[in-house]
């Protein structure tokens, strides 16, 4: 593994029953590049709850760093298997029996070794919860195996960080994404008012869980579970404390129930003719942007008289009224509609909803190797002391970029027909 170039380094390890709590701990002190065994190695475990919280330990760690004058370390935050040692607190080639989680646990990856082999809940979620460079493909099959099992513990998660939107973290992020496609993929019923929720979150918290997501799955996941009730959908969009692009999601949500046929082109003519007339605040913002699109895009052409009116009161960009009516009416009736539909796929594969997410950017002609994924995931870090939790700075949204301006990509194309359709 590639631990840097400063030195004496130190590197500390931790172990624990599972992968949530550590109960032991290593730190070892090395003095050159190459250095095969540790100058210096000192462990600490306890029997019960968390070694990390632990602050006489915590003391005695840094005194140890300290006393090498170690000025760099390598901390494994993910617990590194179980804290017990083969050929000394079992038989070597067998398996803890005091650590039943890492039975059948890849240490590295928290992915099932065999999936032929009973997995635990736990064990499952640990393979969807740790910073990896390739999709989590033996966890998404755990998954499917065992779909009844799963659906509760992933209701659960999912509350469990709405409750807390402020401390998710990366891996939680990605556990709660994880959870939402699995479950709507299911069409599971429970799991549609938690995406109400998570869109309704007030200011920047449902892109501080979600990133991307909002914007790349909101609408879809919306339509998708929202067939027969639209009433949340609605109750979205004229929610003025939830965020304007979450908004937004929730007006493109009805559009695509038009396109799958789900709602009537008429009933949803006349609900957006009145967000356009009274139903939106007056001022602009991605929420008039939203309509204003979802109207072309299911050829509702009847709003666009109002849509105009707001362009005369600075709500929307009287250009973009005008090219996205020419283009709403450019082509025979119902051209444009069935291209929208066509771009609108309901949520059904997870392994294709999840493949564009950046961390799985990495070419895949790239061999995967262990030490590849450890030198990724185990960065060096600068050693500091305990410090309280500080909250994630908060997603900031880039500018918006209207759907008929020219791509920031470099394609050449609208937006609206390159990376924003």
């Amino acid at each position: 593994m590639k631990t840097g170039e400063k030195y004496p380094l130190a590197v500390v390890v931790t172990y624990g029953p599972d992968y949530k709590t550590a109960t032991k701990l290593v730190a070892s002190i090395f003095t050159r590049p190459g250095q095969q065994e540790p100058f210096a190695i000192e462990k600490w475990t306890i029997s019960e709850g968390d070694i990390i919280k632990d602050d006489s330990i915590m003391a005695a760690l840094h005194d140890f760093i300290k006393r090498h004058h170690a000025v760099e370390n390598v901390a494994f935050n993910p617990i590194w298997g179980c804290p017990h040692e083969e050929g000394i607190d079992y038989p070597d080639g067998g398996e803890c029996s005091r650590c039943p989680f890492w039975a059948n646990v890849d240490r590295l990856t928290l992915e099932p070794k065999s999936l032929d082999r009973p997995l635990t809940p736990d064990q499952i979620i640990a393979g969807l919860s740790r910073k990896r460079l390739t999709q989590p493909l033996l966890s998404f099959e755990a998954v499917e195996r065992h779909r009844e099992q799963m659906i509760e513990p992933f209701l659960q998660t999912i509350e469990r960080i709405l409750n807390q939107p402020d401390r998710a973290t990366i891996d939680e992020a990605a556990l709660f994404s994880y959870c939402l496609a699995f479950l709507a993929k299911w069409r599971e019923p429970r799991v549609y008012p938690l995406v109400v929720r998570w869109l309704s979150l007030p200011g920047e918290a449902a892109f501080n869980i979600g990133g991307d997501t909002v914007t790349e799955w909101g609408s879809r996941l919306l339509a998708t579970l929202g067939t027969g009730d639209v009433e949340p959908i609605k109750q979205l969009i004229l929610n003025r404390a939830a965020n304007e692009f979450c908004r937004g999601q929730a007006i493109e949500a009805l559009a695509i129930l038009v396109a799958w046929g789900h709602r009537s082109h008429a009933e949803v003519a006349d609900y957006f003719g009145c967000l356009a007339r009274e139903g939106l605040e007056r001022e602009s913002n991605a929420v008039w942007d939203a309509l204003l699109f979802a109207c072309g895009d299911i050829e509702v052409l009847s709003v666009f008289d109002d849509l105009k009116r707001a362009g005369q009161e600075d709500l929307l960009a009287p250009e973009m009224v005008a090219e996205e009516l020419e283009e709403a009416t450019a082509n025979p009736p119902g051209e444009r509609l069935a291209s929208f539909r066509e771009l609108q796929t309901p949520f059904d594969d997870v392994v294709e909803e999840t493949s564009w997410w950046q961390c799985f950017a990495a070419s895949e002609n790239d061999d995967f190797s262990p030490e590849r994924f450890a030198d990724e995931v185990f960065k060096p870090t600068e050693y500091v002391e305990s410090e309280p939790y500080v909250a994630p700075q908060p997603y900031i949204a880039p500018p918006k970029i209207g759907r008929n301006e020219p791509c920031p990509c470099g394609s050449g194309k609208k937006y609206k027909k390159c990376c924003g359709h």
